[in-house]
């Protein structure tokens, strides 16, 4: 996220049903997990992205493709030299582009196999990522035996750390962990550019998820990296000696950012019934909260601090007077005032911005 370079995909399992259309993984691969077909299915998985990874070296690509392999797979005797000739058939890839991936849970079942697995596919130059961790029975002895080249913490708790206290917590002790063991740790399911300037606090610098790109099929990946550019943000606060003691103003310009989306974005696209508007109330948002309490305390001698306050007031009031024209029925109005909206919006956020930037200067 520093630098906004992609260096990676994760290989997602659809099926094509020609009656049923698309069919998510969780839909089939359940009912498979247990019979010899969930070993075929994977063989078939790391080929294709083999397969894959020549074609984008034929496109001077050098992405690496994460490959998700099923306990009952990774269990088989002769896993590492059906990999071998895997590899094998595609000599033109370096085999440190395909990592394979193994949930938490399914290492610790049996981890004197998965280790010895796991050194000798590295021995071939694959690497190997624990999965969703974070959900099994993390261990700082299972870590240890674990000869893993990545973390991966899952998404369930990269999703609330804005609002959960518990989840950042976890999270940063997770990267801790990474980078006392000399892991890479790469954050699962970040949507928000504020889940991942808050992972970049936190020492966590790789990331994927909906906030960078929703699944594609890979002839699309092309196109889409040509014209992909990392949000501005990240690279504003990539340089920052940050301390989590600013932490509310990321907060904060998360809460505006969707309140705008949920709320706004919804009668902007007609989808709100007018017996849906609630009236907001500066005082008792979140923000508004901390910012006559706590900010104050750590801000009040700073001008920009003293400056949001009355764009914050802006924010609200504008954003009543769409709610009630909206609830009135007064629709075109409603439409006209969310234009004046979001340039106090992007105001706001500037300021935000500013101020985080101030408060690092100023350590």
């Amino acid at each position: 996220m520093r630098t906004g370079q992609i260096v990676g995909m994760e290989a997602l399992l659809r099926w094509r049903h020609p009656a049923k259309g698309l069919v998510l993984p969780l839909e089939f691969l359940t009912l498979i997990e247990q019979h010899d077909l969930i070993i075929d299915i994977g063989d078939w998985v790391i080929d294709a992205a083999l397969r894959q990874l020549s074609i984008w070296r034929q496109q001077e690509k050098d992405w690496s493709i994460s490959v998700n392999i099923a306990a009952r797979h990774l269990h088989i005797s002769d896993f590492s030299m059906r990999l071998m000739k895997h590899l094998q058939n595609y000599p033109d890839v370096e085999p440190r582009l395909l990592e394979i991936e193994i949930l938490e849970s399914v290492a610790l079942n049996s981890i004197q196999h998965v280790q010895t697995v796991i050194s000798e596919c590295q021995s071939l130059g694959v690497s190997f990522a624990l999965d969703d961790f974070g959900t099994g029975y993390s261990s700082l002895s299972y870590l240890k035996r674990l000869p893993v080249n990545t973390l991966k913490i899952d998404q369930t708790f990269i999703r609330d750390i804005l609002d959960d206290k518990d989840d950042l917590a976890l999270v940063q002790a997770i990267s801790g962990l990474a980078t006392t063991f000399n892991k890479q740790v790469v954050a699962e399911g970040v949507e928000t550019i504020e889940h991942g300037s808050l992972l970049m606090r936190l020492g966590c610098d790789v990331a994927q998820g909906y906030g960078i790109a929703r699944p594609m099929p890979a002839n699309e990946v092309l196109p889409w990296a040509t014209n992909f550019v990392a949000d501005s943000a990240w690279g504003l606060w990539s340089d920052m000696d940050w301390d989590l003691k600013d932490f509310p103003l990321l907060v904060a310009q998360h809460d505006i950012r969707e309140w705008v989306q949920d709320v706004i974005g919804k009668i902007e696209a007609k989808l709100m019934l007018p017996s849906q508007v609630r009236l907001s109330d500066e005082n008792n948002c979140r923000f508004g909260m901390w910012y006559k309490d706590a900010g104050v305390a750590r801000y009040a001698n700073m001008q920009i601090f003293k400056d949001i306050d009355p764009i914050h007031h802006d924010f609200h009031k504008i954003g009543d007077e769409v709610l009630s024209l909206y609830a009135k029925g007064d629709v075109e109005l409603a439409l006209k005032k969310c234009r004046e909206l979001h340039i106090v919006k992007d105001s706001l956020l500037t300021m935000l911005d500013e101020l985080q930037i101030a408060a690092c200067s100023a350590k």
